[in-house]
């Protein structure tokens, strides 16, 4: 049974030398009966609803609503095939401005209404051939001069691989978006003229791969970074043109100290990677940014750790996870540690980050979700 929604004020004090202080203030939770794998990857402001996955392992992954209460409104599977179907994986996902909710396939965006009735469907080749399964990310688009006839859209989602088996990937760009004005296929970024470019070895592809997000508003931007990267470049999206390069200083992210990136020198065990990564990134208001990386787990630790669970992988673990914030064109924190056994899921408006919160100790019939608010110290 939901219980009812409350309210609990939880702060969480980061120490940081030589930055500003921020704390987390967690102001609300919800749970969400399901015994099911739910991700939630976009957020309709004036409704409050969420737009969510529902990974139902053999019969296949749903698009969900769900309210403010973590009641879920609305589940269907529209992977099959029907007039209102696809046929390929389930990519992306994501509210229209309106409400409506976005769906990109492999070779297809569609766009349904919030009882998931089809209203449009628009083809496209793509770059490269982009399969996910068991899950979706959040769709990425923007309007060209804030024109709605002007609608572009990002075929390759971010955090995910781009350049599996292409080496010669260096000549390659970091995305690749279509204009469904004149219907065809651009890219941005140019892997070369990146500084981390010249440092990348070409057996890198399998591995790298871009991390960004959109800032939806009358002058669409285009904050991007990649897996290795120790910068956030800002893109106009209105005529495509490099803004400026943020810089980051990881806490712990020893492999980029390299003058050459080289797969060999990623620390790792039986195929398994046990490096550091850039995971996310996040536009909140006020000009601020919020990227997630993955620490580096020690051999040994990860030794103890799959002696306990084989199945273990330190991506997965919270405590592996760090955040660090920007405002405008500087860092103002150094490493934020995410609340406890918190997996990020999305930002919110207000400055606020949404938090799946998983007690590893208790196995639970629903999913708790945390939301929390950020803010600067007065100290």
């Amino acid at each position: 049974m939901i219980k009812s929604l409350y309210f609990l004020i939880i702060t969480i004090i980061i120490p940081i030398f030589g930055y500003s202080q921020f704390q987390f203030n967690k102001i609300k939770e919800f749970q969400i009966n399901s015994l099911y794998k739910v991700g939630i990857v976009d957020y309709f402001d004036s409704k409050n609803l969420y737009l969510a996955y529902i990974n139902k392992l053999s019969k296949g992954t749903e698009i969900a609503l769900i309210n403010g209460k973590g009641e879920i409104i609305l589940s269907k599977n529209l992977q099959g095939d029907g007039p209102e179907k696809f046929t390929t994986s389930m990519n992306s996902l994501g509210f229209s401005r309106g409400g409506d909710i976005w769906v990109l396939t492999t070779f297809e965006l569609l766009l349904y209404d919030q009882n998931l009735k089809l209203k449009e469907r628009i083809k496209f080749e793509p770059n490269t051939q982009v399969y996910i399964a068991n899950r979706t990310y959040p769709f990425q688009y923007f309007y060209k001069n804030n024109n709605p006839s002007n609608f572009h859209f990002f075929l390759n989602p971010s955090g995910v691989h781009n350049f599996l088996g292409f080496r010669q990937f260096k000549n390659k760009y970091l995305v690749n978006l279509y204009d469904s004005h004149s219907k065809s296929n651009y890219s941005l970024a140019p892997i070369i003229k990146r500084e981390i470019g010249q440092k990348l070895n070409e057996n890198m592809s399998d591995v790298y791969f871009p991390i960004y997000t959109v800032d939806k508003n009358e002058s669409p931007q285009l904050y991007l970074t990649s897996s290795f990267d120790s910068e956030i470049t800002v893109f106009d999206l209105n005529n495509g043109t490099e803004i400026k390069n943020i810089k980051i200083k990881h806490g712990a992210f020893d492999f980029l100290k390299g003058t050459n990136l080289d797969i060999s020198n990623l620390p790792s065990r039986e195929n398994i990677t046990l490096g550091a990564k850039n995971h996310n990134i996040f536009k909140l208001d006020n000009e601020l940014i919020i990227l997630e990386y993955i620490q580096e787990i020690p051999y040994g630790t990860y030794e103890q750790k799959i002696a306990e669970d084989p199945t273990y992988h330190h991506f997965q673990d919270p405590n592996y996870h760090r955040l660090i914030l920007f405002e405008g064109n500087t860092q103002v924190s150094g490493d934020i540690k995410l609340p406890v056994n918190g997996k990020l899921m999305t930002a919110l408006p207000d400055n606020r980050l949404l938090f799946q919160l998983i007690d590893p100790d208790i196995e639970e019939d629903f999913i708790r979700f945390g939301i929390y608010e950020l803010v600067k110290s007065s100290d």
